[in-house]
Parts: C-alpha cells; structure tokens; sequence
C-alpha cells in the first residue's frame, strides 16, 4: 500500500504546494494593498473636502508647479501673519499633492497648529486625530492634542492622552496631578465642595507640587508653602505677608513694607533690596514682571502652566526688575 502514496512523501511535490500558497498569499496581499491604498486615498480625499474652504486662488495653486516644501512654507507664512484661512487651503492642497506617510504626518500636524491658534478646537482635535491614525507615536501631535482637549475642558480626554505621553516614556506625575486638580475646580456647582475643601482636595493630588501650591493659591486664596520663586507675582499683588521664616519671603515683605528688616540684615535678593531703599526714600518703585518658557525661550506677559507657544508644561520662569511707578 505505502508504494501508492510514495508521491506524497516526495519533496518536490511539498516545495510545489509550498510555492503555490506563497504565490497565493503574495497575490492576495497585492490586491490587499491596491484596495487598501484606495480606501486610503478616498478617505483622505474625504478629509479634504470636509475642511476645504472657497478660493479663488485654490484652482490655481493646484495647477501650479510648487513643490511641498514651498507649499509648506507658504502655509507657515500665512499662519505666522495671521491668515489662518490662506493657510489652511495651502495645507489642504498639500495634502492633496502628496502621498507619502511621513509628509502627511507634517501637514497633518501644521494644520491642525494653525486651527489651534485660530481658536477652531473641535477641528483641531479632529486633524490630530487624524496624524495620529498614520502614526500612534507621534508625541509632537500628542502634546497638542493635549492642550486642545485642555482648552474644550474635556479633563478627560486630557488624562487619556498624558496616559499615551507616559506609555512613550514621558513623565507626566506633575502634569497629571495639575489636570485632577484643574477637572476638580471645574466640577458642576451642586457636586463641588466648599472652597477650603477643593483646595485641600487638589493639595493632597501632590504634596510636593508646587505648580499645583500656586494654582490653589490663585483660585482658592488659600496658601500653602513652596517654591518663592513660582509665587513672587502673586505676592506682590496680594501684599498679605506669609511665611516670614523663610528668607526669600521676608525679604520681599521687608522691600514692600510690610515687615521691617533688622539693621544689620543683609538682603540676599539685590532687586528687592533696591526696591526696599527706594520705597524708603519716597520714591516711586515698583517690580515689574515677564515670563519666560525654559524650552523655547518666548516671553509671554503673563504666567503660564503650558506654554502657548511650545506646549510643553510646568517651564514658565518669572522673571522680575525693579522699574519706576511714576504715573504719565
């Protein structure tokens, strides 16, 4: 019996069935691909016409000859000076020219920046969403999503994408206590707790951040010791001396008059020194503030727990100079 099915142990016949199943596999993935990159195609060409806005330079701009790059500079053009409508259609047409995943990844990202800054969020959101459906990973995308669902409220939302930030390997305690607190001082009026009871709530997210210290001492007026240097501005303008034992603190009352300085205490803090010298001999003096981000180096007016330009958290530095109060 075994002479009748010698044919089956033969290994040609093995290396034969085996080429016909690569053969089939291989051409089914082929016709896979052509009909996926199809799907992909119409529903980016969807995307497009979602967000496509009336121009009469549209026509021409898609006829023209302009590469991606000076598409993309021109969008960036328009966006810096403002014209977020010219911008947009020039990243959608670039969208449009393109094919690649990587260049989408870009345009996707830049676009969904110029909705930000036009204050168009649930776009915004959606654009994101979007890059990050060509790339899960992109942490770029992932930071301004954040600040998007941040800007909606959606507290939620927030968490979620600092639960993606953290599975990328970013450390994101400080910035996800900072967010329970924000979603707690939210809450709906009937759900939320006396004023001293949210802010010890939002204290005991972390006991050790002080960006968290500032916001109940902003929004609760309730103190509670940290960094001086995170708190100066909101001293200054409350004037309620606090935390005297520590120096910096003093120092700064003694320079508003409101404590007096022993004679022979050496103020360590110049600025405030002289502004404690000229406040004594009746001049008119005053500190003056600007806030500076530590990663991108912009100076905003006022103080930030994001950076509106860069994104990033917990990297305003208050810088401060003594300045004449003089009134015109």
């Amino acid at each position: 019996m075994d002479f009748f099915f010698v044919e089956y142990r033969d290994p040609i016949v093995g290396l034969i069935i085996l080429t016909i199943l690569i053969f089939v596999v291989a051409v089914g993935h082929y016709f896979y691909r052509i009909y996926a990159s199809r799907g992909e195609e119409k529903g980016l060409g969807d995307f497009i016409k979602k967000f496509e806005i009336e121009s009469e330079h549209k026509a021409l701009l898609r006829a023209s000859s302009l590469n991606l790059n000076s598409l993309h500079f021109l969008g960036s053009v328009f966006s810096k000076s403002g014209e977020f409508e010219k911008a947009v259609q020039i990243y959608l047409i670039a969208l449009e020219k393109t094919k690649s995943k990587d260049e989408q990844e870009l345009i996707f990202y830049d676009l969904a920046e110029v909705y930000f800054k036009a204050g168009f969020l649930q776009k915004s959101a959606e654009v994101l969403l979007n890059a990050l459906k060509t790339r899960p990973r992109n942490i770029k995308a992932l930071k301004l999503l954040k600040l998007v669902y941040l800007r909606l409220r959606k507290f939620d939302e927030v968490l979620y994408t600092l639960d993606s930030l953290f599975e990328l390997g970013l450390e994101v305690s400080k910035e996800r206590a900072f967010i329970k607190a924000l979603k707690l001082q939210n809450l709906p009026q009937n759900l939320n707790q006396k004023i001293d009871q949210r802010a010890q709530l939002s204290l005991q997210l972390d006991e050790d951040n002080d960006l968290i210290k500032r916001f109940v001492f902003e929004q609760y007026k309730v103190s509670a010791y940290g960094d001086f240097k995170l708190f100066i501005d909101l001293l200054y303008k409350s004037k309620t001396p606090i935390f005297l034992e520590d120096e910096a603190y003093f120092e700064l009352f003694c320079a508003l008059g409101l404590c007096k300085p022993e004679k022979k205490h050496k103020f360590k803090d110049k600025k405030l020194q002289m502004l404690q010298i000229l406040k004594d001999n009746d001049f008119k003096a005053k500190l003056s503030f600007s806030f500076v981000c530590l990663s991108c180096k912009t100076t905003m007016p006022l103080f930030f727990y994001h950076c509106p330009l860069c994104y990033e958290f917990a990297q305003c530095k208050i810088l401060y100079e003594v300045r004449s109060d003089e009134e015109d």
